[in-house]
């Protein structure tokens, strides 16, 4: 049950919403609908993807631009297959070759020349097969990535190749629409993306998944114990997975959490210094300290009183840093409550850590 890296076995596979979502997978791919899965880190969202191309054995080409999430640009040449099960004797020779510009076995001379090779590509796998995927996870990156156009190449098989398929995910959700659809004035294939949320796990799903996994390895628990858990690693799956594989490793309760924290927190840190590397303005901490000091959430008056005296910014540029750290899925926005709010337990304790650097307090 445990598992720290991504499931690719279904029965490993929990939660009602990634199994929903297992399903509109298969569903989408056989209508060739686009399917963006959106959802804050560490949710499973890769691991629904690894589990859906394990199950139904589609060729499919794999990309994971999770290592250049705080990257302001980005090479062509490191746009390369993470995994393919594309079988390279399968294809034709010129194709062979595209695939080894594609895989940089041969280097390309220019960006160019790597995008018609990637198109070539494509254009044979679809083809050569009836169903062909095409994967991009963390695709909110692709508007980064120069000397390719990455938006126009995913409109260019929406428009001409039947066969296949794309699946993203985007773990800033807010950021990857934003990527989708820049303008609404814009025909745009967007516009005809399946979008497929996953949320966090609800407390009693928490609970359940801990119950059943250490159940399973003998490891006695109380339920108090249980509770502490979900509470203070904001029924994050990935999280919640770690902190039960240090039980069954024989921790005790509080040494698990305690070390998950730490690990949590760690995490945070260096999605937080990836973010600030796009986003470079000491405003963006300032203002998450603020949400980090309630756990309850602050209205939009209450966090600009805060802000606006420690930063020499204006209310304009405030409204786009809420924007953009909702968008990121950083913080929440009840409409209901007007209230914003840190969305993690371990987030809001790695901004403190970050502030801190930063001379805030």
């Amino acid at each position: 049950m445990f598992q720290i890296r991504p499931i690719t076995n279904e029965k490993n596979l929990y939660g009602k919403r990634h199994r929903e979502a297992l399903k509109q997978l298969k569903k989408n791919v056989e209508e060739r609908t686009f399917t963006a899965i959106l959802g804050p880190r560490r949710v499973g969202k890769t691991s629904i993807i690894r589990v859906f191309l394990n199950k139904y054995k589609y060729r499919y080409i794999y990309y994971d631009l999770s290592p250049f999430m705080g990257k302001q640009g980005i090479s062509y040449t490191e746009l390369t297959p993470a995994m393919t099960n594309i079988e390279v004797k399968e294809l034709s020779y010129h194709t062979q070759l595209s695939l080894g510009l594609v895989r940089l076995d041969v280097k390309p001379e220019n960006a160019v020349q790597f995008q018609n090779a990637l198109i070539n590509l494509l254009r044979e796998l679809n083809a050569k097969y009836d169903d062909f995927v095409v994967v991009i996870d963390e695709a909110q990156v692709m508007s980064r990535i120069r000397g390719m156009n990455m938006l126009g190449l995913l409109q260019l098989i929406s428009n001409t190749m039947d066969n296949t398929s794309v699946i993203m995910t985007g773990s800033m959700p807010g950021l990857l629409e934003r990527v989708l659809s820049p303008s609404a004035s814009q025909p745009m294939f967007a516009r005809y993306v399946d979008k497929i949320h996953i949320p966090r796990w609800t407390p009693e799903e928490s609970i359940g998944y801990l119950k059943k996994g250490l159940s399973e390895a003998k490891v006695s628990c109380t339920g108090a114990e249980l509770e502490e858990a979900v509470e203070e690693l904001s029924n994050v799956p990935g999280f919640l997975a770690y902190y039960g594989k240090q039980r069954v490793r024989g921790m005790s309760h509080d040494d698990a959490l305690v070390e998950t924290l730490n690990y949590a927190i760690g995490v945070w840190e260096q999605d937080l210094e990836a973010f600030l590397n796009i986003y470079s303005t000491k405003a963006y901490v300032t203002t998450l300290w603020v949400l980090a000091q309630s756990k309850f959430g602050l209205t939009r008056k209450e966090i600009a009183g805060e802000v606006l005296r420690r930063e020499e910014i204006s209310d304009r540029s405030l409204t786009r840093i809420l924007k953009n750290l909702v968008l990121s899925g950083m913080i929440e926005h009840s409409e209901k409550r007007g209230k914003y709010r840190i969305a993690e337990n371990p987030l809001a304790r790695a901004v403190q850590n970050i502030a801190h650097k930063y001379g805030i307090h």
